[in-house]
């Protein structure tokens, strides 16, 4: 991701580092850059607010222009560095061996950043429009198929990543692409009408639920007939290729079983806060795709082989893949040619991300490649953005063997163990509804606090847990935070600013040193396509302040004190509540 990092207090250090560089050697920066050099944030307040091992960095891979400079050991460059760096906001430097330099930050940038979170609300972090536009693509359920929890991991992700980056300054387009024709289908298809009266039996279902569990089942035998019945299979075949055709029969059967998955989908939509700005079809985009793969055929990007149309990826140190097979029906890839042209021509977006499972990296190489013959517009502005599978302590799920755990089902388990586990403080007729936020907060950060790309075993009790790393217990602490202010009853006595203290409590100070950070954060977040850097810091907030709310007194407290302390409790609410927004999570006022 390109995008101004200048707000930021990493920054700003960054910037003097370079300048003091220019100081220290004859050449500019010593060939430096600015992502040459790594901050961190130390744990431990006693090693400063910000900390750098470049000194020790340099040493490594420039040890002659050391020595050009007299300078002997990476202590001294560090010491070199550091007497060079002057900013308003850095009380101290520190060199300590064997090269660190540590940066502390005053009191008064700390203060002035807890006035700021409060006074900007739910705009703190955010960043002005930059006038780029991405594509987001995620979801991707198929239709005549059930919604598992692997797609609630992928609309999860989707979301947060889409609503950081709209946080970032950031117009984004939310776009699904579902597999509507093809083989799946052809499946269902074929079980259904090889039921007993089958149409009899669909007029005889009422319900949506009834529609997608009979849905699924076909599918289930269909899927095992194709497996084990040779016959079957072909026939099958054949109701594969009448799709394609818009056969009459199939055709009605295959638009009105559509319609209900799509239904069915836009109910899971809705209930996880998401809303697309278009839908994409596999049915949509096969024809095109495929002239467009002839087309190009006659350009030399594709070849024959074998009776089907390729793109000779070894070329270019990839795979070769097939576009159009030996029946002459496209492929993934081929459609896929044809829904990269149809983005482009509804975007126009810098950027397009696709959010996929790692199991199609490979995939995305080849025809990323080819897009770029295709239309050469879209060169470096394809990204595939993988993530780990989701588990369940049985395995790995599979809609073949009709062992899905769906999505809804799972958010319904949530709410059940919520409600049967905890006592919680909400009327009743607000019961439903806060259940719901709960539930949902506690799957979505499930999925969202590890790295996209890892591989995780989901854990219910984990997940709903009031004092672990989980969504129940951020949104337990937002409330608690509310609990207090509207007991505090300070009213304009918040609006004072200026307050100095000649000492500051540890818990205090450890939730000063916190606020500051989450620009820098959702800004990190936002490069990594990472929401997971959001519930790190989260967790960390919200421990530091149960652990300052259950140290010290707040509305007990001498005024001035208590004022101040009201003021840390507003920001870190405001804080959790916009770090919630962006992980697609919402923040109940009670709990």
């Amino acid at each position: 991701m390109e995008n101004s990092s200048e707000l930021t207090i990493s920054f700003q250090i960054k910037q003097a580092i370079l300048q003091s560089l220019s100081g220290v050697f004859s050449s500019q920066r010593a060939g430096l850059h600015m992502e040459d050099i790594h901050l961190e944030h130390p744990a431990d307040e006693n090693h400063g607010d910000f900390a750098t091992n470049l000194a020790l960095a340099f040493l490594k891979k420039n040890s002659s222009q050391l020595a050009k400079e007299n300078i002997k050991n990476p202590l001294e460059l560090a010491q070199a560095i550091s007497q060079k760096i002057k900013l308003d906001f850095i009380k101290k430097i520190e060199v300590v061996k064997p090269g660190f330099i540590n940066f502390w930050l005053t009191e008064d940038f700390l203060f002035c950043q807890l006035e700021e979170a409060i006074a900007k609300k739910g705009n703190y972090g955010r960043r002005e429009a930059n006038g780029q536009k991405i594509m987001v693509e995620f979801a991707h359920p198929n239709t005549h198929k059930l919604f598992h929890i692997g797609h609630l991991r992928n609309i999860t992700l989707g979301e947060s990543i889409c609503r950081i980056l709209e946080f970032g300054g950031y117009t984004i387009f939310r776009t699904n692409y579902q597999g509507d024709v093809g083989m799946h289908i052809a499946k269902c298809l074929w079980a259904i009408i090889n039921t007993e009266n089958y149409r009899e039996e669909i007029n005889e279902l009422k319900t949506l639920d009834q529609k997608i569990n009979f849905l699924g089942q076909a599918y289930t035998v269909g899927n095992k007939a194709y497996e084990t019945d040779e016959k079957a299979k072909i026939e099958i075949h054949r109701i594969n290729e009448k799709i394609y055709t818009r056969d009459r029969e199939i055709y009605v059967l295959w638009k009105q079983t559509r319609q209900w998955s799509l239904d069915y989908f836009d109910r899971i939509y809705r209930r996880l806060y998401t809303s697309f700005n278009r839908l994409y079809f596999e049915s949509e985009v096969w024809e095109s795709g495929k002239k467009i793969v002839l087309m190009f055929l006659k350009k030399g990007v594709f070849e024959k082989s074998e009776g089907a149309i390729i793109f000779r990826g070894e070329k270019y140190g990839l795979h070769n893949r097939v576009f159009i097979n030996s029946q002459g029906l496209p492929t993934y890839e081929a459609k896929d040619m044809g829904l990269g042209n149809l983005q482009f021509n509804d975007w126009q977006a810098d950027r397009y991300i696709h959010i996929v499972g790692p199991e199609q990296s490979g995939y995305f190489e080849v025809v990323f490649k080819a897009l770029e013959f295709v239309k050469p517009e879209m060169k470096g502005k394809e990204y595939h953005r993988s993530y780990g599978w989701v588990r369940l302590k049985e395995g790995k799920m599979s809609s073949r063997a009709g062992n899905v755990v769906t999505g809804e089902s799972l958010l319904e388990e949530a709410e059940i163990k919520l409600s049967s586990n905890f006592k919680f403080d909400f009327k009743e007729q607000d019961k439903e509804r806060i259940l719901e936020e709960i539930a949902i907060g506690a799957v979505k950060y499930s999925m969202l606090k590890y790295s996209p790309e890892t591989e995780f075993v989901f854990d219910m009790q984990e997940s709903i847990s009031l004092d672990g790393n989980s969504g129940p217990y951020l949104q337990y602490t937002h409330a608690r935070c509310l609990s207090v202010l509207e007991k505090a009853k300070l009213g304009n006595d918040l609006q004072k600013t200026g307050l100095k203290f000649e000492r500051l409590e540890a818990a205090e100070k450890a939730i000063l040193r916190k606020i500051y950070l989450f620009p820098e954060v959702v800004y990190d977040a936002a490069q990594r396509l990472s929401p997971n850097i959001i519930c790190n810091y989260l967790y960390d907030l919200a421990q530091k302040y149960n652990l300052f709310y259950n140290e010290y007194p707040i509305l007990r407290a001498e005024k001035k004190i208590k004022i101040f302390r009201v003021k840390l409790t507003l920001a870190v609410n405001q804080l959790l509540e916009n770090g919630l927004f962006l992980l697609g999570i919402k923040a109940p006022e009670k709990m």
